[in-house]
């Protein structure tokens, strides 16, 4: 399933990309999710900005049909890695994740760039979870999850961009 999400930004790409790729930004991002416990590490791989995040969440919002695959929490891994800017300061992220233990994975891409007097930070993932008969049903509490998740960072990054 189809997860698409964007934020306008008044800074320029770099400013956005300076909060995205910022460890205390994404440790607060965790807290403002409730997360359970969480590491995160930025590093750099070459040219590439490398932003893991591990989160512990509570499985309280999970469906019923759903819990015997998670149990009372999950672990959420993401993995953004952030290429060198283009000319204009542009950047792209391949993504990639999963809820540990569990047949639900993530992979897409993550943009940030200029349009107009504004930066806009894009996200666009595929969502799946490889359950036989009852994976598209989740599939939408997944997806949910995860933009409730981007709603709240996106919301953190306007407080620490100041605009």
């Amino acid at each position: 399933m189809e997860l698409k999400m964007s934020a306008s930004y008044d800074a320029t790409p770099e400013e956005v990309f300076a909060i995205v790729s910022d460890q205390a930004f994404r440790e607060q991002a965790c807290v403002k999710t409730k997360a359970l416990s969480y590491d995160v590490r930025v590093s750099t791989s070459g040219t590439d900005t490398v932003v893991r995040v591990s989160r512990e969440m509570p499985s309280t919002d999970i469906p019923d049909m759903a819990k015997k695959f998670v149990g009372e929490t999950l672990t959420v891994v993401q993995t953004e890695t952030w290429h060198a800017p283009g000319a204009d300061g542009s950047r792209t992220a391949d993504v990639a994740g999963e809820i540990s233990n569990t047949p639900v994975t993530l992979k897409g891409t993550a943009r940030i760039a200029q349009q107009g007097a504004q930066t806009v930070q894009s996200i666009n993932l595929d969502v799946k979870v490889a359950i036989p008969l009852i994976g598209k049903k989740l599939e939408p509490f997944v997806v949910d999850a995860i933009r409730s998740g981007l709603q709240k960072e996106h919301d953190l990054g306007h407080e620490w961009s100041g605009k």
